[in-house]
């Protein structure tokens, strides 16, 4: 069988209320559900699991995301969180499943009440466990080909931004999974231990390195919302700022999981006696009650992550214990970091460049961001596309020389770069 790159998710029904979930290609919930079931994506695949008879149904696709009420009168009007399902081929059934499941995945103990409540955490599975869950039925080719389909159906909302192809940056990511992503993936055993599941997070470091792409990478491995508080939030009449922070936050009580993101953060983090602004002024105790109130509830997947390349600003109220205490440098990429994101940059571009032209032009880029690299790397693109009609439209190491040649100094100062690494050195950050 084929491996399926795609996330799973189940839901309850007995005898009773089997045949409407067919019959409608509705699977549903109670209201008070609907934060969990937001988590199920368009693509995913979901199972029905039948408790009266120990039965998984399958094989059926998520067309869409769960809404309240598709269909009003499913159900008698009693589970209006609903998601809009399709059945895939023949419908298969797998008896005696709990047993078999338990043997993939740690139930918990299934309560057997009416239809329907998630199984077993309330969240979707990932990859590995679809495979493993797909091999109880009988796949055939045909069944196969539907799950051929496009990245956006098969990821979260940023499906283009994924840790491992982050080039560089190996401590971050190494921390990320191991502190923050993993208790994601057991819930049940860090709630047990206490885990703070979430928190704060200060990427600091010279524009263009990728802090951006990271927190994007991080929302979409965790199928979370991406939340982007931007400067704009400050427009308007006195007290409206205020307003929106609050209900920016309050929001967060409706999502499952969620990663709340502040770029070019001093505007927000800036410290007090550096405030000019009336408005930032009365922001700024609004947005630490918010921040002490989220972080606060460690069971709570939320991630808040705030990027800054100016971090002397940051107000340090902002940097103590329980809010953004976890704090990273990310600085330019070396050569071989340098190599990866030319790889990158070059994964979906018709070329020709061998590992060592490859190797030789990340030589020549010391001191070049992420972003100047990516920029290059377009411009080598428009080159060959503007010489299309007397030579083979494929990238060389001609035309990305070319493209350097059209920038030849990198975008971040060698003075921005000290300045930031004083402010690590004074804090006793390892840079």
């Amino acid at each position: 069988m084929k491996k399926i790159g795609i996330p799973c998710f189940f839901m309850l029904c007995t005898d009773g209320t089997e045949k409407e979930c067919l019959e409608k290609g509705l699977f549903g919930d109670r209201e008070s559900w609907f934060p969990y079931l937001k988590t199920i994506r368009k693509g995913d695949i979901g199972f029905l699991l039948n408790i009266t008879r120990d039965q998984l149904l399958g094989i059926f696709i998520a067309e869409g995301e769960a809404r309240l009420n598709i269909n009003p009168n499913a159900w008698d009007g009693a589970f209006t969180a609903q998601v809009k399902v399709k059945l895939i081929d023949q419908l298969q059934r797998v008896d005696k499943s709990s047993e078999k499941l338990e043997k993939i995945i740690a139930l918990r103990k299934i309560q057997r009440e009416p239809f329907p409540y998630n199984v077993p955490s309330k969240k979707t599975y990932g990859p590995d466990i679809t495979s493993k869950i797909l091999s109880l039925f009988r796949i055939t080719d045909t069944v196969a080909d539907h799950f051929e389909i496009t990245p956006q159906e098969q990821v979260g909302l940023y499906p283009e931004y994924k840790l491992e192809g982050v080039a560089g940056l190996d401590g971050i990511k190494r921390f990320v999974f191991q502190r923050i992503l993993a208790p994601f993936e057991d819930e049940e055993t860090a709630y047990k231990l206490g885990l703070r599941i979430g928190g704060g997070l200060l990427l600091f470091g010279p524009p263009g390195t990728g802090k951006t792409l990271v927190s994007m990478a991080i929302a979409n491995h965790i199928q979370a919302k991406f939340i982007d508080i931007s400067p704009s939030v400050i427009i308007g009449y006195p007290g409206e700022a205020e307003k929106r922070i609050e209900n920016i936050f309050a929001s967060l009580d409706k999502e499952p999981r969620a990663v709340v993101f502040l770029d070019e953060a001093e505007w927000a983090l800036c410290k007090r006696e550096d405030q000019t602004s009336s408005v930032m002024q009365r922001i700024t105790p609004v947005l630490l009650a918010q921040l002490s109130r989220i972080f606060k509830q460690k069971t709570k997947p939320i991630i808040l992550i705030a990027a800054t390349n100016k971090p002397a600003m940051i107000d340090t109220a902002f940097l103590r214990p329980g809010r953004f205490d976890r704090i990273f440098y990310i600085g330019l990429p070396d050569e071989n970091t340098r190599a990866q994101i030319i790889k990158i940059c070059l994964q979906n571009r018709e070329n020709e460049l061998s590992e060592d032209e490859i190797s030789e032009i990340a030589g020549k880029l010391e001191g070049y961001s992420g972003a100047d690299i990516e920029n290059i790397i377009e411009e080598a693109a428009f080159i060959s596309f503007e010489r299309r009609r007397a030579e083979p439209t494929k990238i060389t190491k001609e035309h990305i020389i070319k493209a350097f040649e059209k920038m030849p100094n990198p975008s971040v100062t060698e003075k921005e770069v000290k300045q930031i690494e004083k402010w690590a050195k004074e804090r006793g950050i390892e840079i």
